[in-house]
């Protein structure tokens, strides 16, 4: 009898288990469903909770520029992190404009000042047209995340551009960040008004 009750408690318990097991795996696969339903682009990639700080801006107040125009990008941590600079242009295209051919490392220094490009880089980064809104992103991480895959990039310059379209990308990243703790990573954004 004994050994009748210790097979029954064992089947329920290993029943309690595996439903948990299904009921967690079933959670992860509607999270991300919902991450990929709700961005839509960079835009959307937001973190409030975030345990640190990244400030962006461009050497003009307004962010205003006219086509053809150089543009240059300052950003600043808080802490200690690896940063993506992502630029949406008003062409449509996304390019990684940080690291760079001449930015290499994406670890970044707590209270240190970026410029992008460098002082010393031999490239510009210049307002293209067609006129419009230009979407400037920084995501930052306390620990290395792969936000964009080698394979969906392309060299461009000194920049690389993103083979994908921005809502694929957005989708991409979004789910790369999930399993990183809110508190560990942190984003910014800039518009930039392009006109004729």
């Amino acid at each position: 009898m004994k050994k009748y009750s210790l097979v029954i408690v064992s089947l329920i318990v290993a029943l309690t288990f595996g439903l948990l097991a299904a009921y967690a795996q079933q959670a992860t696969v509607e999270k991300q469903i919902k991450v990929e339903e709700k961005v839509e682009g960079l835009q959307d990639i937001k973190n409030p909770e975030s345990g640190f700080k990244v400030e962006l801006w461009t050497d003009r107040e307004n962010a205003t520029y006219k086509v053809g125009d150089e543009i240059v990008f300052y950003f600043k941590t808080n802490k200690d992190c690896r940063l993506t600079l992502l630029n949406v242009g008003t062409s449509g295209k996304t390019h990684i404009i940080f690291p760079n051919k001449y930015q290499k490392d994406d670890l970044v220094k707590a209270g240190k000042v970026y410029r992008v490009p460098a002082k010393d880089a031999r490239w510009v980064f210049k307002a293209e047209g067609p006129a419009g809104i230009d979407l400037v992103k920084a995501i930052a991480t306390l620990e290395k995340v792969a936000l964009v895959d080698k394979e969906d990039a392309k060299p461009a310059g000194a920049v690389q551009e993103v083979k994908k379209p921005q809502s694929e990308l957005a989708k991409d990243i979004a789910i790369s960040l999930k399993p990183v703790n809110e508190k560990r990573w942190a984003e910014a954004e800039k518009i930039i008004n392009v006109t004729e």
